[in-house]
């Protein structure tokens, strides 16, 4: 039953949650380069609007310094000063550059401690061996600026099929399915009820719900890397 409202609710956005859901569960959000996606969460983390100014200046960040090689890996990101004038271009802010410095220091220790060939295998590692109940233990959820809903969304992003306790889902949870959680972990837990029920991943149901009542464009063309 859940599932059948589930879809009909969500029907126009259905097609498109699936293409995002494939792309993150592949590894393959912003082609899954770490410092795009470390920047992606860093920004997202302060409250901007998503669609409108996180992924255009994501892309710009791309532009400027992942394609042309001046910060194109974890480690160069991770020598980085949070006031350098390159990131402050990007979006002055030095609390959420000094996060993305420190989660890249981390993810560089990690690389370098297990021998990984590539950035995005410390993050997956990171990301599945870590837990949201405990996330203020890990070293990631010690990082100033680094929230919860940074954390889950860090993990997402590596392939781990999980949620992220945002403003939108919490609101979601109630108007949709009727569910009022204060508790974020709670949050978490219900929607891992819900994918259990239905048979749609975690990541699906997000993408899904960020997809029908955040700012995103309503268009077939949304084009998100």
């Amino acid at each position: 039953m859940l599932k059948k409202v589930l879809e009909e609710r969500y029907l126009e956005v259905l097609e498109k949650a699936r293409e995002y859901e494939q792309r993150v569960k592949n590894g393959k959000r912003w082609c899954g380069n770490v410092v795009l996606i470390v920047v992606d969460s860093a920004l997202d983390s302060i409250g901007l609007n998503y669609f409108k100014i996180v992924v255009p200046r994501v892309k710009r960040f791309n532009e400027l310094y992942v394609k042309t090689g001046k910060i194109d890996s974890i480690e160069k990101f991770s020598n980085i000063s949070p006031k350098d004038s390159r990131l402050l271009n990007i979006m002055k802010n030095k609390r959420l550059w000094d996060a993305a410095v420190n989660i890249c220091k981390i993810l560089n220790k990690i690389k370098k401690e297990k021998g990984f060939r590539n950035d995005f295998e410390a993050l997956k590692y990171w990301a599945e061996k870590t837990d949201y109940e405990n996330w203020k233990e890990d070293p990631m959820g010690r990082i100033k600026g680094v929230g919860l809903i940074t954390f889950q969304y860090l993990r997402m992003q590596a392939g781990v099929d999980t949620t992220m306790p945002d403003k939108i889902i919490k609101r979601v949870m109630e108007q949709d399915f009727g569910i009022k959680v204060e508790d974020d972990i709670q949050i978490i837990k219900e929607i891992e009820k819900i994918s259990r029920e239905t048979g749609y991943s975690q990541i699906f149901l997000c993408w899904a719900i960020w997809l029908k009542y955040s700012d995103a464009p309503k268009t077939k063309q949304l084009n998100l890397l």
